[in-house]
Formats: C-alpha cells, structure tokens, sequence
C-alpha cells in the first residue's frame, strides 16, 4: 500500500467502529508518517468519522512517543560506540553549554521545523538532560500544532462539505499540504530557531 494520505484515510477510517483500535491505528501510523497520519486524522474528523479528542489524543500520544524513542537513542549511544559513530549527534558536546537556559524554546521549536528535530532529540538523550522536561515541553509543542492543524482542517472540510464530501477532504488536503509546508518558514523567523539551526550547521565535536 502507498503511504498517502489518502491510503492511510481509508485503512483507517475502515477501523472507526472501534475507537480504541482506531487510536491505537493513529498513534502508531505516526511512526511512519506524521504528516501523512496527521492529515488523515485531520479528515477523519472533518468527515465526522471520529471525535476531535480521540484523534488529537492518539496522535500527540505517537508523535510524543517517537520523539522519546529518539531521545532513548541518543541517551543509549552514551554506551554504545557502534551506535553513536552512526547517528548525527557530532554537535552534542560542543553546544551542551549553549543550551544552557534554553532548552524549553530549542524543544518547543524544534517541533515546527523539520529537518532539525532529528539532531535535536538525540542530542538531548545524548546529554542526558532531564527527560521529564523533555516530555513536558514536547507535549506542549505537540498539542499545540496537533489541536491547530486538525481544527482548522477539519473546519475547512466542513465548510466545504455542500460540494462533496470527496471534494471537500481533498480541499482541506491541500490546505494542510500548504500549511505544514510553510508553517516552519513563518517559525524560523523566530530567534529561537535560527539559533537552533545556527547550532546544528556550526557544531562539530569529537564524541570521544
């Protein structure tokens, strides 16, 4: 099966009459698309399929979720040479005291700009910093941009909902396409995140 939004739509609308396995389906189709999971749960709600609270619930709960499983990683190459020689954490010692105070805004962001968020999650499990912050910050971000992008997808669904429900998703479609491909460009204007990119293209350590 291709990983389209529309394919992920129908597996998973096929599963709505049973709630716990569709937020279960959500949270870990997370793991392979976020975007393409968070459109399709955008839709499912749109098209009255699911309720806004499940599917925002099981798609933070993935999205978080991996974001640990990111941070386990970078904390697990501490240990593991084979491991660390492999993954893209080269900035972590150089940058841990530019951290230093602003950990939750590098978090926060980190969660609007892909291409930085690799790096990032690692980096913090690399440097064993607090993994409860961690949590707590990205769950924040998460809901944010989780609770945005699905209201105001599926409001654009309704709304569009007298020309056709396959044209009205497919409307809403293209609205979350264009929001999330220009969601980070707005969010890198922020000082915040041109320091996180800043440090990520500068920084090159020896991981010893």
């Amino acid at each position: 099966m291709t990983l389209t939004p529309e394919a992920i739509f129908a597996w998973l609308e096929a599963m709505a009459h049973d709630p716990l396995s569709l937020a279960v389906a959500l949270a870990l189709a997370t793991f392979v698309t976020e975007d393409g999971t968070l459109i399709a749960g955008s839709l499912l709600v749109g098209g009255g399929v699911a309720s806004p609270i499940l599917v925002i619930s099981a798609l933070v709960a993935g999205i978080v979720g991996g974001d640990i499983v990111l941070y386990v990683v970078g904390w697990s190459a501490r240990e593991i040479r084979a491991l660390r020689r492999r993954l893209p954490i080269k900035q972590a010692k150089k940058i841990r005291n530019w951290l230093r105070g602003r950990e939750t805004a590098i978090l926060f962001f980190s969660r609007f700009m892909p291409g930085t968020r690799l790096v990032t999650y690692l980096t913090f499990g690399f440097l064993r910093l607090s993994l409860v912050h961690f949590t707590m910050v990205m769950t924040a971000a998460c809901l944010v941009w989780v609770v945005s992008i699905v209201l105001f997808i599926s409001e654009i669904q309704k709304a569009f909902s007298g020309i056709g429900g396959t044209y009205a998703a497919l409307i809403a479609a293209a609205f979350a396409v264009i929001i999330i491909v220009f969601a980070p460009k707005l969010v890198r204007r922020h000082k915040a995140a041109r320091s996180l990119e800043d440090a990520e293209l500068e920084g090159t350590i020896d991981n010893g």
